[in-house]
């Protein structure tokens, strides 16, 4: 079977730090990595300080900021929430990642995400990651080529 590994080049479209524009708690984010930092906030002004961020710099800010009391309840549904977001609001995008087909999505980083991704330095290389990004991204393409299939 196929396999995407790292969103980068071509792919950089799957990336959460792709610029895009994604609604959430009635702000406008520059991107699904914005988006989701900043919803990791319970205070409405603290989610504001996102807003214009870029990718990089929303990651880094959320880094610091005090985590909702709901956070591990919600933080996979928040980023599914966003990441269907990102592609319905994108046709060109879709066609994009349903064009990726049956291939496996694995966001490998460098940056120790074993969560999201599947970290391959040196030091997590022989931790195998959940890659929830990749399974969130193959789960919508999946239901976006059912759909297509059933017209």
């Amino acid at each position: 079977m196929n396999e995407i590994s790292g969103f980068r080049g071509e792919y950089q479209f799957l990336s959460n730090f792709y610029p895009c524009k994604i609604n959430f708690g009635n702000l406008v984010f520059d991107s699904v990595e914005a988006a989701f930092q900043a919803a990791k906030c319970e205070d409405y002004a603290d989610r504001l300080k996102f807003q214009g961020l870029t990718g990089s710099e929303a990651k880094k800010f959320g880094r610091r900021v005090k985590l909702r009391a709901d956070w591990e309840q919600v933080k996979i549904p928040v980023m599914t929430e966003l990441v269907q977001q990102k592609f319905t609001n994108s046709p060109e995008m879709l066609k994009e990642l349903t064009a990726t087909g049956d291939a496996i999505l694995v966001e490998e980083n460098m940056w120790h995400d074993n969560f999201y991704g599947d970290c391959v330095c040196a030091r997590c290389r022989n931790i195998p990651g959940q890659n929830k990004l990749g399974l969130i991204l193959m789960e919508i393409r999946n239901q976006y080529q059912a759909a297509r299939y059933a017209l």
